[in-house]
């Protein structure tokens, strides 16, 4: 019985396991938070560093983190900031720019109700640990965001729903009414120890500990027409929002991979039976839909060690010998053979190239 009990309780905690690990988010949304850093006096770039977040790959269309990266990454800002309402912080420094052609397009809807509708159709080009609806109820109209299936609350940072839903509020202010506010908010993050920040920032009833997040929004604004509507430029973007979507449906397994090969360090020491199963696929459909994709485990695996490789060598406090472990090298002279072979220099000479 004991033995049943333990088996079921670690098929539940691999099958969370892997949910956590297929969930990712836009590669620019670090970048919104680094710069909402530079506020604290906190070198936003190097905190980046810090995750294994290079700011020169994360504002590229096709880039995304993991869920797990993302709340690393909060939970430095939380700390080094010291301020729990840093969420809010960040909300206020995303631009239409942030979420690529989906900000455009929201940016220019006919209306607040078609802006959030639009957002809920594609949340998953900025972020895939969600779903979000938009309902009329009467002279109301909600919007809630409640987290995927097999993810708990605790594995989501409160930051990270702080910031969405203040993105959300502030959007909306933005292209309506500066003025213009919810009715209420409601978090699922616990209550603060100063609410006034939510309080300012929203300007109106926030309430805290509730089951998912959901912004209450007046029926009668919602439909107004916005000065910034333009539909040609919605039309033209969400068409480009769907070739995204597209995109990352193809190519959605590699990703997973690559993240799941990233948080089972050294990198190999995963093997392709492991990684099936964590994916949730039996071996043979695991490398059946690796084919398909014009790829296979180990060349996953070969392109990411060698783009890890000058990723981490860019990293000055990493050691050879740090960089020779992660990747799987048995021995750092194997791994300056190999980096040799890639970059045509040697892994110490890139980096004394790189700080003169």
């Amino acid at each position: 019985m004991v033995a049943s009990f333990c088996e079921t309780h670690e098929s539940l905690w691999r099958h969370m396991f892997r949910q956590v690990d297929q969930v990712s988010v836009i590669g620019s949304w670090p970048l919104v938070i680094s710069r909402a850093l530079d506020q604290y006096h906190i070198d936003g770039g190097a905190l980046l560093a810090r995750v294994g977040i290079d700011q020169s790959v994360a504002n590229q269309p096709e880039t995304r983190y993991s869920l797990a990266t993302i709340d690393r990454l909060w939970r430095l800002a939380r700390n080094l900031s010291g301020d729990e309402a840093v969420g809010l912080t960040v909300a206020r420094f995303v631009r239409p720019t942030s979420w690529h052609a989906l900000g455009f397009a929201i940016w220019s809807s006919d209306t607040l109700m078609e802006c959030f509708r639009r957002l809920a159709d594609n949340l998953r080009m900025f972020a895939d640990y969600a779903d979000m609806s938009v309902t009329p109820f009467g002279s109301d109209v909600e919007v809630n965001v409640r987290l995927k299936t097999g993810l708990r609350r605790d594995q989501l940072a409160s930051e990270e729903l702080d910031a969405f839903i203040g993105t959300s509020v502030l959007t909306a202010r933005h292209i309506y009414h500066p003025d213009f506010s919810p009715k209420s908010i409601w978090l699922s993050r616990p209550q603060p120890l100063n609410p006034t920040p939510w309080q300012r920032l929203f300007k109106c009833p926030v309430f805290f500990n509730a089951a998912y997040e959901k912004i209450v929004f007046d029926a009668a604004a919602m439909y107004r027409p916005l000065l910034t509507a333009s539909p040609e430029l919605a039309e033209q973007n969400d068409a480009l929002v769907a070739d995204y979507l597209a995109r990352l449906d193809r190519s959605d397994l590699i990703t997973r991979l690559e993240s799941l090969l990233l948080n089972h360090l050294p990198m190999g020491s995963l093997s392709l039976e492991a990684a099936a199963t964590q994916l949730n696929f039996s071996p043979r459909t695991f490398q059946r839909r690796l084919q398909e994709k014009g790829s296979s485990y180990q060349q996953v695996l070969d392109e990411l060690r060698q783009k890890q490789a000058l990723h981490w060598v860019r990293l000055n406090y990493l050691t050879i010998g740090e960089i020779s472990y992660r990747l799987g090298f048995n021995h750092p002279a194997n791994f300056t053979r190999a980096f040799k072979r890639w970059f045509d220099e040697t892994p110490k000479k890139l980096r004394r190239n790189l700080l003169n």
